[in-house]
């Protein structure tokens, strides 16, 4: 591990500002002692969290408890045999059941500030349901993250047009779960970062992801490297449509 980590101390700034990452750990809520690993890790990481899992709310309140960014990881259906997880939102489902759904979910994990997708290749690529999940974001100005899991996803286009800040998932840290692919990735993540000044990586509560993160994010400040909420990295909307959704929002009582 130690022969990992030298080199991010190596890694030239190319950007004038302080590169700046963003770490969302998905897939919290199902087993507690990893989601409580994710809480303690240190800085700034943000905790996505599955809302009708066993700890999820839980984990949320120790999450915010810490100092750390609550998100809501709410599952979306995605292609082939896989089952979608309970609360999920599926292609086809009415908007009233859509709406329902999502609000029950910020019920459930109300330290929640934002959104972005468990899964969801089917869901991301539905521009129908996409405009009535941004238009129920938008209403209590949440802001939506695209975790990207299909080049058709067109959530992150639809969540900026409804007036939504918003991004994208720029690294998968763990699709293969060894030490030597996650730093791979991470390698890449900051290497990103110190060129365009920015990016966002999504890891899983794994073992290996929670061992890797709690040796190198110690050594970011000494890399010139700042690791921030994801909300920090968020893109604004274009003006119009802020302003748009400003207008909308003083003229009706929303929950």
């Amino acid at each position: 591990m130690r022969g990992l980590l030298l080199a991010l101390l190596c890694w030239p700034i190319l950007a004038s500002a302080t590169p700046r990452i963003a770490i969302i750990i998905d897939d919290i809520g199902y087993h507690r002692a990893r989601g409580e690993a994710v809480v303690r890790l240190p800085g700034a990481v943000t905790c996505a969290i599955i809302p009708q899992t066993p700890h999820g709310p839980r984990l949320a309140e120790q999450a915010a408890q810490a100092g750390k960014e609550v998100m809501i990881h709410l599952p979306m259906e995605t292609g082939g045999m896989r089952r979608l997880d309970d609360g999920g939102l599926h292609e086809g489902m009415p908007k009233a059941e859509l709406v329902t759904t999502v609000r029950q979910a910020f019920l459930r994990i109300p330290q929640a500030r934002g959104v972005n997708n468990h899964m969801g290749s089917v869901l991301t690529a539905d521009a129908t349901s996409m405009n009535w999940l941004m238009e129920e974001l938008a209403l209590n100005r949440y802001f939506f993250v695209d975790s990207r899991t299909t080049p058709e996803s067109v959530a992150e286009d639809t969540a900026r047009r409804h007036g939504l800040r918003s991004a994208g998932r720029d690294i998968f840290l763990d699709n293969e779960r060894s030490l030597l692919s996650i730093n791979e990735q991470f390698n890449k993540l900051i290497r990103l970062a110190k060129k365009r000044g920015h990016a966002i990586a999504i890891g899983h509560p794994y073992p290996e992801t929670i061992q890797y993160l709690e040796n190198v994010l110690p050594l970011l400040e000494q890399a010139g490297v700042k690791l921030v909420p994801a909300s920090a990295l968020l893109s604004s909307p274009p003006l119009m449509t802020a302003q748009k959704q400003d207008s909308a929002s003083s003229s009706e009582d929303h929950f």
